[in-house]
């Protein structure tokens, strides 16, 4: 009898829930060997940025570092970059953190190990200030547009109960100013149902233009939702690519036009050599 492989829609995605327990244990492994928080940060990014660089198609590709705008500004340091692999890096360190331009980026994920009330409030700010650094490039700083970057928090574990955290999302969220889904992979165990681990996502959803809204039911015209999922990073990874082809589909860049931008952020020449050769005979050496 042939084998079958199809994941069944309202069931655990079995290839990715064996991805999630590794990153999971990995984690896990790093809480318990050390109390250093950036050793313990670190250790929470790499396992994600080695899962996506696994099954991202090659137009995309998942840093950690910094982007700038044209004009030069340093963006705080992002925990995983979505970028479009056609642009290249203005650097990339020892460590593999690297310098992007903001026209390849189309997504900024934050990685948190243990997720608390006031992660989600950072997360919030974070967004803005990426969003505020974007809106340099047309469109990229409005969330109403595809062209738009989009933020979104990982977490792996929860340190609060799940309506404590469903709370503070909704009382500081600004879905008018920037889109911030959170996704965590696995809730408390008193939030667990007793047959499965599960784990899910805070979003806020758009309203229809066919649906009646209740205002009162709404934070800022959108509505606040708790999803939960039986494996969040299939539907977070699921979310990412459809996502990112529906910006890289609105954006259209050809290769002219990346090209064009590409001289947007160094002159890269350093100068001609009939330049250098003038300045030379002009101050001969001694």
């Amino acid at each position: 009898m042939e084998k079958r492989i199809k994941h069944k829609h309202g069931t655990p995605n079995p290839i990715i829930l064996q991805e999630e327990k590794a990153i999971l244990l990995a984690v896990d492994r790093a809480l318990a060997s050390t109390s250093n928080s950036a050793t313990v940060g670190r250790n929470g990014e790499i396992p994600l940025l080695q899962f996506l660089n696994r099954y991202l198609p090659q137009t995309l590709r998942a840093v950690s570092g910094h982007f700038v705008p044209p004009s030069g500004i340093l963006s705080p340091q992002i925990d995983v970059l979505i970028l479009d692999s056609r642009y290249p890096l203005l650097a990339e360190n020892a460590d593999g953190t690297v310098l992007a331009m903001l026209h390849s980026v189309i997504c900024a994920i934050e990685v948190k190990t243990r997720l608390t009330t006031r992660d989600i409030k950072l997360a919030w700010k974070n967004s803005n200030k990426i969003l505020e650094l974007a809106s340099e490039v047309e469109n990229y700083g409005n969330v109403e547009n595809w062209k738009a970057i989009w933020t979104d928090v990982v977490a792996y574990r929860c340190a609060q109960r799940l309506d404590t955290l469903e709370n503070k999302y909704i009382e500081v969220g600004e879905p008018q100013k920037g889109g911030l889904d959170i996704y965590i992979l696995r809730f408390q165990e008193k939030d667990q149902p007793s047959s499965i681990e599960i784990g899910g996502e805070f979003h806020f959803e758009p309203p229809s233009d066919d649906e009646e809204a209740n205002e009162s039911e709404m934070v800022q015209g959108f509505w606040p939702t708790c999803r939960a999922s039986f494996t969040p990073l299939s539907d977070f990874y699921y979310h990412l690519i459809q996502n990112a082809y529906y910006t890289l589909g609105t954006r259209d860049y050809s290769f002219d036009q990346i090209g064009e931008h590409f001289l947007h952020y160094m002159s890269w020449s350093t100068g001609s050599w009939d330049d250098l050769y003038s300045e030379k005979l002009k101050n001969p050496p001694l």
